[in-house]
């Protein structure tokens, strides 16, 4: 289709860091690439998940067969970067005397590792009053050198300069931004990912997706994260069913890779918008994962948002595959929505949010609506979002 015509902000602010590696195998050259960045003890961050399976020992041999000396692995994360957590994450990285990072894991991973390092490069004990500040803009300098091997394809949280915490007695997720804390390394490596499991293979290709189509129709959208977006869809939409049905498939794996790397550049300029505010409320409080509580959403929040920036859903359709020439911009927004929907079918996951145990009466939802209308992602929802829509949203969705 032809590229329309649509406004934007005459002015706005590109972030390019961190540098990205591709290449299967590419776990091999970590020592390098952290000598290259200063660092000489290492400390990793991963979970017990990736330890079991084996996948960290691919790591640890890595740094074994280079000249950094191994500090320790602390596998101690869970689902959500939780403010407990990372701070015991920075106990251990000090107690170990640790000078860099290497992070292993999904976005709950990245997101401790990220603000571990932020309390290392600050000096600081305890990450909860920091996430109270929600941007640690002012006096922010380079944190210790820090790498990242993604193992899902979802978050993009390797490139991205915020990380999502969870505080516990709150039940509240919390999005802190830090203009260093993404990586100083990406490192992409398809084979790390080959045991991921089918089902978090799919939700976690929902949450770049969801990602994807956010940025790509977010009131901060520019040209830039247009053309990042638009074609995270491209690759996701033919490449995510395959890597679902087929786990040992390393080329699919690793275009899924590339596509969160990619969404994840993305997202982090353009933000996102309701998606992601009802699913951090949904996260907080049911424990659901974040990925599979963004499949659920986007298409209903797609639907609720289409009229308001129809050409950008168009775009959005084409990405998919969905050819529009010729069509109204809002019918080809429609069809995109159905694009979503038959894509969770494919990949075999739920589409309604009951099955995983959200209270079904609208009084009951009341407590995640306070918490979604007050997140930091709902200003740049391309529609506004009464109280009764976000409420409307969550129905739409059980």
């Amino acid at each position: 289709m032809k590229y329309p015509d649509i406004p934007f902000e005459p002015f706005f602010s590109w972030v390019c860091r961190p540098r990205v590696m591709y290449a299967p195998g590419l776990r091999s050259e970590v020592g390098y690439e952290m000598a290259q960045l200063g660092g000489k003890r290492v400390a990793i961050f991963t979970d017990k998940g990736l330890v079991d399976a084996g996948v960290a020992d691919q790591i640890v041999e890595a740094v074994r067969n280079s000249d950094l000396e191994l500090a320790g692995v602390f596998d101690g994360i869970v689902q959500d970067a939780r403010i407990d957590i990372i701070n015991a994450g920075a106990k251990f990285y000090r107690g170990k005397g640790a000078d860099c990072m290497i992070a292993l894991g999904g976005g709950s991973v990245m997101d401790t590792a990220k603000a571990v390092n932020i309390m290392i490069g600050g000096g600081e004990e305890d990450f909860g009053p920091l996430a109270a500040q929600v941007a640690l803009y002012e006096g922010a300098k380079p944190l210790p050198p820090h790498i990242a091997f993604p193992t899902t394809a979802g978050t993009g949280s390797e490139v991205t300069i915020a990380m999502v915490v969870l505080d516990v007695e709150a039940k509240a997720k919390i999005s802190v931004a830090h203009p260093y804390c993404n990586c100083d390394l990406a490192m992409l490596d398809p084979e790390l990912m080959v045991k991921l499991p089918a089902k978090i293979t799919a939700f976690t290709g929902m949450d770049a997706l969801t990602h994807a189509v956010e940025g790509a129709t977010s009131t901060s959208a520019e040209p830039i994260s247009d053309a990042l977006c638009l074609h995270a869809i491209r690759l996701i939409f033919k490449y995510l069913p395959i890597a679902v049905k087929e786990p040992d498939n390393v080329d699919a794996r690793g275009y899924m890779l590339l596509a969160s790397c990619i969404a994840g550049m993305g997202f982090s300029n353009s933000m996102t918008g309701a998606v992601h505010a009802l699913a951090h409320a949904l996260g907080g409080q049911c424990g659901i994962p974040h990925g599979l509580a963004n499949g659920i959403l986007l298409p209903h929040v797609m639907d609720f948002n289409v009229s308001e920036r129809p050409e950008r859903f168009m775009m959005v359709a084409d990405a998919m595959g969905i050819p529009v020439d010729g069509m109204e911009p809002e019918a080809a927004g429609r069809l995109a929505v159905q694009a979503v929907k038959d894509l969770l079918k494919e990949v075999g996951l739920t589409q309604t949010l009951k099955d995983l145990g959200v209270p079904t009466d609208r009084e009951s939802l009341k407590p995640l609506m306070e918490l979604a209308s007050g997140d930091s992602q709902i200003p740049y929802n391309p529609r506004y979002c009464e109280e009764d829509d976000i409420l409307d949203l969550y129905m739409k969705a059980l």
